[in-house]
């Protein structure tokens, strides 16, 4: 029997146990790994570098072109957060999650639900192109929701899509998905489009 016929292929990425990473939170310690897988991503989501949420409507112009200093000056002044997941040495993915005054962008949904916005927000997920498929984003999500529960708890919304078993551009999941927020105990507030939810959890204070 060949032994080698049952091993995977170089290009083939195998899903790894959550086991294998490890939590950091996001700031002036881990800024500079932080900053070498956006730099790696060119600044992901076309330049963002994750401040889409930190501005409001009235602000994005105001920072185009400078988001990489806003959010170094944001992190330093601890006004950003985020569940950094490393891979040994390295982040390889992250959960941005903040309270509403620290992420104030894109809060017209609580309106349309007429929802009281919550304590905390999940506003968006990342992971590098070289380890998608290995549970990095549901790593990020429970790492997020444990060092909320150690800053007091409380409310905590996400802005997943239902995927509905379709697959989807990881370009479009930058919100996580529905199924992985419902396995972490999140129940849905309402529909924000044809496939984003709002969700909700309330994380008890460890």
């Amino acid at each position: 029997m060949d032994s080698e016929r049952n091993l995977p292929s170089r290009t083939t990425h195998v899903r790894q146990p959550a086991a294998q990473f490890r939590i950091r939170k996001l700031g002036s310690e881990t800024w500079p790994d932080f900053e070498r897988i956006v730099e790696k991503h060119n600044g992901v989501w076309g330049g963002c570098w994750c401040v889409a949420f930190h501005l409001k409507r009235s602000e994005e112009t105001q920072w185009t072109g400078k988001h990489r200093a806003l959010k170094e000056k944001l992190v330093r002044a601890n006004q950003s957060h985020a569940a950094l997941v490393y891979d040994g040495a390295d982040v390889v993915g992250w959960c941005q999650f903040g309270p509403p005054v620290e992420l104030p962008g894109r809060m017209s949904g609580y309106g349309k639900l007429d929802e009281a916005p919550p304590d905390w927000r999940i506003t968006c997920f990342f992971v590098d192109r070289d380890h998608r498929r290995e549970g990095i984003a549901k790593a990020a999500l429970e790492g997020a929701l444990r060092i909320i529960a150690a800053k007091g708890g409380g409310t905590v919304d996400g802005y997943p899509i239902d995927t509905r078993g379709k697959p989807y551009s990881s370009s479009f999941l930058w919100g996580g998905t529905e199924a992985m927020f419902a396995e972490l105990g999140f129940r849905p507030l309402g529909a924000l489009g044809t496939s984003k939810w709002m969700m909700r959890k309330v994380v008890r204070a460890r």
